[in-house]
Protein backbone atom coordinates (compact mmCIF):
# COMPACT_ATOMS: atom_id res chain seq x y z
CA UNK A 1 0.00 0.00 0.00
CA UNK A 2 2.98 2.23 0.83
CA UNK A 3 4.47 1.72 -2.58
CA UNK A 4 1.07 2.55 -4.21
CA UNK A 5 0.86 5.65 -2.51
CA UNK A 6 4.15 7.25 -3.07
CA UNK A 7 4.03 6.13 -6.69
CA UNK A 8 0.47 7.83 -7.52
CA UNK A 9 1.53 10.73 -5.53
CA UNK A 10 4.74 10.83 -6.84
CA UNK A 11 3.97 10.22 -11.00
CA UNK A 12 0.93 12.73 -10.66
CA UNK A 13 2.92 15.64 -8.43
CA UNK A 14 5.71 15.21 -10.79
CA UNK A 15 2.97 15.74 -14.01
CA UNK A 16 1.54 18.98 -12.45
CA UNK A 17 4.82 20.36 -11.75
CA UNK A 18 6.04 19.66 -15.64
CA UNK A 19 3.33 21.00 -17.08
CA UNK A 20 2.83 24.01 -14.44
CA UNK A 21 6.18 24.96 -15.13
CA UNK A 22 5.82 25.09 -18.92
CA UNK A 23 2.62 26.93 -18.57
CA UNK A 24 4.25 29.62 -16.09
CA UNK A 25 6.02 31.73 -19.31
CA UNK A 26 3.25 32.94 -20.99
CA UNK A 27 0.91 33.33 -17.52
CA UNK A 28 3.23 36.40 -15.88
CA UNK A 29 4.50 36.40 -12.60
CA UNK A 30 2.02 35.37 -9.96
CA UNK A 31 0.98 37.21 -6.96
CA UNK A 32 0.36 36.22 -3.05
CA UNK A 33 -3.04 37.60 -3.92
CA UNK A 34 -5.89 35.19 -3.35
CA UNK A 35 -7.58 36.55 -5.87
CA UNK A 36 -4.91 36.38 -8.57
CA UNK A 37 -4.30 32.27 -7.60
CA UNK A 38 -7.64 31.65 -8.32
CA UNK A 39 -7.27 33.01 -11.45
CA UNK A 40 -3.64 31.72 -11.94
CA UNK A 41 -5.36 28.57 -11.04
CA UNK A 42 -8.56 28.95 -14.19
CA UNK A 43 -5.87 29.94 -16.35
CA UNK A 44 -3.99 26.80 -16.10
CA UNK A 45 -7.03 23.97 -16.52
CA UNK A 46 -7.70 26.24 -19.57
CA UNK A 47 -4.18 26.11 -20.67
CA UNK A 48 -3.75 22.12 -19.59
CA UNK A 49 -7.55 21.26 -21.18
CA UNK A 50 -6.49 23.20 -24.48
CA UNK A 51 -3.60 20.89 -24.93
CA UNK A 52 -5.55 17.99 -23.65
CA UNK A 53 -7.45 18.21 -26.71
CA UNK A 54 -5.01 18.59 -29.19
CA UNK A 55 -4.22 15.02 -28.39
CA UNK A 56 -7.52 14.00 -30.04
CA UNK A 57 -6.87 15.93 -33.29
CA UNK A 58 -7.58 14.10 -35.82
CA UNK A 59 -3.65 14.95 -37.20
CA UNK A 60 -1.64 14.82 -33.47
CA UNK A 61 -0.62 10.89 -34.20
CA UNK A 62 0.86 12.11 -37.84
CA UNK A 63 2.61 14.98 -35.67
CA UNK A 64 3.95 13.40 -32.91
CA UNK A 65 5.18 10.57 -35.11
CA UNK A 66 6.95 12.99 -37.54
CA UNK A 67 8.61 14.91 -34.53
CA UNK A 68 9.48 11.23 -32.92
CA UNK A 69 11.47 10.56 -36.44
CA UNK A 70 13.04 13.95 -36.57
CA UNK A 71 14.71 14.05 -32.80
CA UNK A 72 15.63 9.84 -33.12
CA UNK A 73 16.84 10.78 -36.44
CA UNK A 74 19.59 13.70 -34.92
CA UNK A 75 20.36 11.42 -31.62
CA UNK A 76 20.02 7.82 -32.87
CA UNK A 77 21.09 7.49 -37.09
CA UNK A 78 20.48 4.45 -38.78
CA UNK A 79 20.47 1.21 -37.31
CA UNK A 80 20.90 2.57 -33.86
CA UNK A 81 17.23 4.12 -34.02
CA UNK A 82 16.21 0.79 -33.27
CA UNK A 83 18.30 0.55 -29.97
CA UNK A 84 15.90 3.59 -28.74
CA UNK A 85 12.67 1.84 -29.83
CA UNK A 86 13.89 -1.27 -28.31
CA UNK A 87 14.55 0.96 -25.33
CA UNK A 88 11.11 3.00 -25.43
CA UNK A 89 9.23 -0.42 -25.77
CA UNK A 90 10.50 -2.78 -23.43
CA UNK A 91 10.71 0.00 -20.74
CA UNK A 92 7.32 0.79 -21.72
CA UNK A 93 5.73 -2.70 -21.59
CA UNK A 94 7.45 -2.68 -17.98
CA UNK A 95 6.10 -0.02 -16.66
CA UNK A 96 2.77 -0.48 -18.12
CA UNK A 97 2.05 -3.75 -16.82
CA UNK A 98 4.39 -3.84 -13.62
CA UNK A 99 2.66 -0.50 -11.85
CA UNK A 100 -1.10 -1.70 -13.11
CA UNK A 101 -0.88 -4.89 -11.38
CA UNK A 102 1.09 -2.85 -8.22
CA UNK A 103 -1.51 -0.91 -8.16
CA UNK A 104 -4.97 -2.92 -9.41
CA UNK A 105 -4.33 -6.51 -8.50
CA UNK A 106 -3.39 -7.17 -5.27
CA UNK A 107 -2.09 -10.55 -6.32
CA UNK A 108 0.59 -8.93 -8.28
CA UNK A 109 1.80 -10.11 -11.32
CA UNK A 110 1.45 -13.41 -13.02
CA UNK A 111 0.47 -15.55 -16.42
CA UNK A 112 1.43 -14.26 -19.60
CA UNK A 113 1.83 -10.71 -18.54
CA UNK A 114 4.37 -12.07 -15.81
CA UNK A 115 6.29 -13.93 -18.99
CA UNK A 116 5.98 -10.67 -21.00
CA UNK A 117 7.41 -8.63 -18.68
CA UNK A 118 10.38 -10.79 -18.08
CA UNK A 119 11.01 -10.61 -22.07
CA UNK A 120 10.38 -7.50 -22.05
CA UNK A 121 13.22 -6.77 -19.03
CA UNK A 122 15.37 -8.87 -21.16
CA UNK A 123 15.42 -6.74 -24.29
CA UNK A 124 15.43 -3.57 -22.02
CA UNK A 125 18.73 -4.76 -20.41
CA UNK A 126 20.53 -5.28 -23.83
CA UNK A 127 18.94 -1.92 -25.49
CA UNK A 128 19.91 0.15 -22.17
CA UNK A 129 23.35 -1.48 -22.20
CA UNK A 130 23.55 -0.53 -26.05
CA UNK A 131 22.16 2.50 -25.42
CA UNK A 132 24.86 3.97 -23.08
CA UNK A 133 27.93 2.93 -25.33
CA UNK A 134 26.43 4.93 -28.11
CA UNK A 135 25.37 8.20 -25.65
CA UNK A 136 27.22 8.32 -22.89
CA UNK A 137 30.37 10.17 -25.18
CA UNK A 138 27.86 13.15 -25.54
CA UNK A 139 27.22 13.18 -21.91
CA UNK A 140 30.55 12.82 -20.20
CA UNK A 141 31.74 15.46 -18.33
CA UNK A 142 32.66 18.31 -19.26
CA UNK A 143 31.21 17.45 -23.00
CA UNK A 144 29.95 20.64 -24.45
CA UNK A 145 29.68 24.43 -23.78
CA UNK A 146 28.23 24.98 -20.60
CA UNK A 147 27.64 28.61 -21.53
CA UNK A 148 25.43 28.04 -24.70
CA UNK A 149 22.14 27.46 -23.29
CA UNK A 150 20.56 27.98 -19.99
CA UNK A 151 18.35 25.43 -18.25
CA UNK A 152 14.53 26.42 -19.06
CA UNK A 153 12.86 23.72 -17.18
CA UNK A 154 12.77 25.17 -13.89
CA UNK A 155 12.61 28.74 -12.60
CA UNK A 156 14.97 27.58 -9.75
CA UNK A 157 17.54 26.36 -12.02
CA UNK A 158 17.62 28.76 -14.69
CA UNK A 159 21.00 29.94 -14.20
CA UNK A 160 22.74 26.43 -14.56
CA UNK A 161 23.76 25.02 -17.64
CA UNK A 162 21.06 22.43 -19.61
CA UNK A 163 23.57 20.37 -20.86
CA UNK A 164 24.61 19.83 -17.28
CA UNK A 165 21.14 18.83 -16.23
CA UNK A 166 20.66 16.60 -18.90
CA UNK A 167 24.27 14.94 -18.08
CA UNK A 168 22.45 14.42 -14.24
CA UNK A 169 19.61 13.45 -15.80
CA UNK A 170 21.41 11.12 -18.30
CA UNK A 171 23.74 9.65 -15.63
CA UNK A 172 20.80 8.99 -12.86
CA UNK A 173 18.89 7.05 -15.26
CA UNK A 174 21.48 4.93 -15.75
CA UNK A 175 21.85 4.27 -12.32
CA UNK A 176 18.38 3.68 -11.63
CA UNK A 177 18.50 1.14 -14.80
CA UNK A 178 21.13 -0.48 -13.45
CA UNK A 179 18.95 -1.23 -10.20
CA UNK A 180 16.27 -2.43 -12.10
CA UNK A 181 18.17 -5.13 -13.91
CA UNK A 182 20.76 -6.33 -11.44
CA UNK A 183 17.80 -6.90 -8.50
CA UNK A 184 15.95 -8.95 -11.43
CA UNK A 185 18.94 -11.27 -11.91
CA UNK A 186 19.39 -11.59 -8.98
CA UNK A 187 16.05 -12.55 -7.61
CA UNK A 188 16.23 -15.02 -10.29
CA UNK A 189 19.37 -16.75 -9.26
CA UNK A 190 19.17 -19.57 -6.73
CA UNK A 191 21.64 -18.09 -3.76
CA UNK A 192 18.93 -15.64 -2.52
CA UNK A 193 16.05 -17.52 0.15
CA UNK A 194 12.46 -15.83 0.38
CA UNK A 195 13.46 -12.94 3.47
CA UNK A 196 16.02 -12.04 0.84
CA UNK A 197 14.18 -11.69 -2.26
CA UNK A 198 11.66 -9.29 -0.72
CA UNK A 199 14.49 -6.42 -0.11
CA UNK A 200 15.34 -7.44 -4.23
CA UNK A 201 11.58 -6.97 -4.61
CA UNK A 202 10.94 -3.74 -3.15
CA UNK A 203 14.82 -1.97 -4.75
CA UNK A 204 13.41 -3.14 -7.69
CA UNK A 205 9.98 -1.34 -8.29
CA UNK A 206 11.29 1.93 -6.29
CA UNK A 207 14.30 1.67 -8.91
CA UNK A 208 11.67 1.75 -11.96
CA UNK A 209 9.63 4.66 -10.46
CA UNK A 210 12.89 6.24 -9.79
CA UNK A 211 13.44 5.34 -13.82
CA UNK A 212 10.10 6.61 -14.67
CA UNK A 213 10.07 9.50 -13.19
CA UNK A 214 14.00 10.56 -14.52
CA UNK A 215 12.69 9.41 -18.20
CA UNK A 216 9.59 11.91 -17.77
CA UNK A 217 11.89 14.91 -16.60
CA UNK A 218 13.88 13.85 -19.00
CA UNK A 219 11.30 13.85 -22.03
CA UNK A 220 10.02 17.08 -21.07
CA UNK A 221 13.61 19.19 -20.45
CA UNK A 222 15.50 17.62 -22.98
CA UNK A 223 13.30 16.49 -26.00
CA UNK A 224 9.92 18.39 -26.61
CA UNK A 225 10.41 21.71 -27.45
CA UNK A 226 9.83 24.86 -25.03
CA UNK A 227 6.56 26.39 -26.05
CA UNK A 228 4.48 28.39 -23.82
Amino acid sequence: MLFIIITVLAVLGLAFMLTFFRFLPGSGTPSADKRDLLALAGAYGEWLGDRMRAFLEPGFPVKIQSFFRTWAGQNYSGWRQWVFAALIVSFGYCAASGFFFAVFVPRGMFGIPLLCHVMAGGLFAVSLAAALILRAGAFRPGAGDPSSEKCDFCPALKNLPKKGILTILFWMSAAAGLCLIVTALASMLPYFHYRAQMPLFEFHRYGALAYLLLAMIYFDFGVLPRRG
